[in-house]
Order: structure tokens, then sequence, then C-alpha cells
């Protein structure tokens, strides 16, 4: 199935720009205004430059985000900071990070993966995607012909084979280490050896691969791919750079994506209102102290380990309150993406109300925080609190070739950006 391959690997030289610390970015769809002008700040190489550079009222068609992103990348190679390996490697990382006051840490394989037809079920995705975003990366590749970023991928070790080669080479000291600003840790190995690349290219040819994070970069390359026209079979363009990762792995950690519902007309809430209510049983739940939030979501997440439950928070005096499934709703047929609170919430009480303008009155936010103050400033009229989804679900719901509601998941931390980039021109 998966035809991973080594690569090889365009990167910082590390000693020309004092290290990665201040380098690595995460990926362009979670990089806002201002966490761009801190990236830009940090370093003036920094690979925000190419991944989400600034836009300036002067752009035009010869001078722009991507034109600049070129720019800057073929300026860099001439300079020395960007440097091509001489020999295909697959890239490990050790990646270790904060979440929830605990320290974790997981192994990211990067590699470039053969771009398969979603038909062909060798790569699976989980949700669908946007023309805007994907207008926007097939722009920056078609300028720097590079996949700057790594598309986070998982896959399945039952029998441990690729992790024993992992274990094996990171028994030898990392190549190169470094800590970002937001305290993410990082340890890197080049796994060159020509045993070590046939036992996981081996192990994984029989694997279809599931898109966790990046389906806009994924379905980028593949209109990358069609417009270029079919390359020969070992042509660069023929491959993707992804981050693989193992599902077992302890640092694999999905997180929830919140909704956030703002722009509905009086008489359209109160309906809203009122599916919930017939979808719905709603308990109050009264908020107190500094982690009222942290508490609710604590709850939340309680209530959703015995079946669908979300919290939904009202401005004024209606505060929270608990919704739990109701005893008199059929769900027999809404099949597996019944267990998935964001489709219920969407498909079966926002969408018949709202239709075409569901995308423009509802939001998504990862920090509950956030949604607690977009509600209480009165900016949304409705946030709901979702629990994190569960991974053999995801994988269940996948593997029967059915897709999630955008924002489903968020799996944390995303794959950092600039520790090593894909060229797709050439050879694999």
């Amino acid at each position: 199935m998966a035809d991973v391959r080594p690569f090889r690997a365009l990167r910082y030289d590390s000693q020309v720009v004092g290290g990665l610390d201040n380098i690595v970015s995460p990926p362009f769809d979670t990089i806002s205004a201002d966490l761009q002008r801190s990236l830009y700040g940090r370093s003036p190489y920094n690979v925000v430059r190419l991944e989400g550079g600034e836009r300036l009222p002067t752009d035009s068609g010869e001078d722009n985000r991507y034109t600049r992103a070129a720019a800057a990348m073929e300026r860099w190679s001439q300079e020395g900071v960007l440097v091509r390996d001489s020999a295909p490697a697959f890239y490990l990382m050790r990646h270790s990070f904060s979440v929830r006051g605990k320290r974790a840490e997981r192994r990211e394989l990067m590699a470039a993966v053969r771009l398969e037809e979603y038909d062909r079920r060798v790569v699976l995705p989980h949700e669908y995607t946007r023309d805007e975003d994907k207008r926007d990366r097939l722009a920056l590749m078609k300028a720097c012909r590079t996949n700057i970023s790594p598309i986070m991928s998982l896959y399945s070790d039952v029998e441990g084979r690729v992790a024993a080669v992992l274990a094996r080479v990171m028994a030898s000291p990392p190549a190169d280490s470094f800590s970002d600003p937001g305290r993410q840790e990082y340890a890197q190995w080049r796994v060159d050896g020509p045993e070590d690349i046939t036992a996981i290219r081996e192990a994984l040819e029989s694997r279809p691969l599931y898109i966790a994070d990046g389906h806009h970069r994924y379905e980028t390359a593949l209109n990358y791919r069609r417009e270029s026209g079919a390359g020969a079979p070992e042509a660069a363009s023929e491959f993707v750079m992804m981050g693989l990762i193992e599902f077992s792995d302890p640092g694999l950690l999905v997180l929830p994506y919140h909704r956030v519902v703002s722009g509905l007309a009086a008489d359209t809430l109160e309906r809203v209102r009122a599916r919930l209510g017939e979808t719905f049983d709603s308990s109050p739940y009264a908020a107190s102290g500094v982690d009222s939030t942290a508490a609710f979501q604590a709850e939340v997440e309680r209530l959703g380990a015995d079946g669908l439950a979300m919290g939904l928070l009202e401005p004024g005096d209606a505060g929270y309150s608990s919704l739990t499934l109701s005893g008199g709703v059929d769900a027999e047929g809404w099949g597996l993406l019944g267990g998935s609170e964001a489709w219920v919430l969407e498909d079966l009480v926002l969408k018949p109300i709202l239709g075409e303008s569901l995308e423009r009155c509802l939001s998504y936010v990862h920090d509950g925080e956030e949604v607690v103050d977009r509600v209480r400033s009165g900016e949304a009229q409705m946030g709901f609190f979702l629990k994190p989804f569960p991974l053999d679900l995801f994988k269940e719901i996948m593997d029967r070739g059915e897709r999630l509601p955008s924002k489903s998941t968020f799996f944390y931390p995303k794959l950092p950006t600039g520790i090593v980039m894909n060229p797709l021109e050439g050879w694999v």
C-alpha cells in the first residue's frame, strides 16, 4: 500500500543561523497576525517567511508573499543558509512538550510518501477541505517547488517493526537538538542505514496512512501533480513530505475543538435553542472559582465517557449547562458518525436551520477560555464545549471511508515547520 521513502531534505545550517531555536514555526493555518509578527522578529531566517509570509498593501502579481518566499529560499540556498543533503534519509524527531501541566514526548518520522488519490484507500482523509486554503498553498508550492511543512499522518505498527528500528537509532546521540520559545524540545536523528531504511519501508508498505493534520497540503500536492502532469515514477513531485506517528505512541494527543456560534437573528437563535432541546437533555452547571472553565471541561469529558455529551455557555444568566443525548432520540441510524458530538451538533442541529450560512456563523476554537471570552463579551451567542475525539473511533470512521466535520480533532502539538523541507524538483 503506502510507498514510504527516504529523501534528500533541504535543511537550515544550524551554524549559519545560530541554531534552530528561533527558526521553526507552526504550520500556516495556525499562524495568527500576532504570532506572525513575533516569528518575524525572532530571526531574519525564520521559516514563517516561507510558510506564511506577510501580505502587503503593495502586493501584485509580480511581488507578493509567494514570490517573496521563493526569492528568500533561492537567496538562502545561495548563501548556504539552506543546504540540501547529499544522500537520502528518513529524519527521526523526538518531540517533547507540556500539556495540562505534564511533560510528554512522541516520535515523528519524516519521510517522502508517494501521492495516492483517496479512492485508492492508501492515504485516508478524515475531513473535507476549503478551496481558498488550497489555492493559497498551491500558489506557494508553485513558487517554491518545495514541501515546506510536513503533513501529520498516523500508522499502525502492531508488530513493533518500525518501533524496533527507531529505538535502535535513538540509542545513539542525536545529530541535533534544540528547544523553541514555547518550551517544546526537539532531538533529531538521520536514519540512513540501508537495513534500517529497508525495514521501515517493508513494515509500512502493507499499511494505509491516516491523515491527522494537513488535508489541505495533501490535496494541494495532488493538485500540483495534476497541473504539472504525471511525472516519472521516481520524480520528487510524485511524493509529499509527511511526519509519521504510530497510533499507540503515548505522546499522540487529541485535544478538543470547541464551537462558537455568532451572527444569528433572534428568531433563528430561538429555533436553534428549540432544536437543541429536542435533541439533548440540559442540566445547569454551577461554575465558580478561577479554574471554572477547566472544571466545566472536565465535567463534559466525564459525562462523555458514557455517551454523547457537550457543554453549552450562553451570555447572561443562562450560564453553563451540560448537554447529554435525550433518551427519546432514536440514534440507531446514525452509524459511526453518531459517536461524534461535532457531527450531531452540525448536521442534525445547526445545518437544518442555518443551511449555507452555517460556515459564516460557526467558528472553531481550541482554547476553552477563548470560548468564554467570546461569549461573555457578547461577540458570540453560544459556545459549545466538546470533548477530545477518541482515537479508536477516529480510525474506525476512516477505515469505513467516512469523514468527520471540519475541525473535529486537534492533534497537539502541531508538527514543526522548518526542521526539514522536501524539494519537488528532480528525483526522490
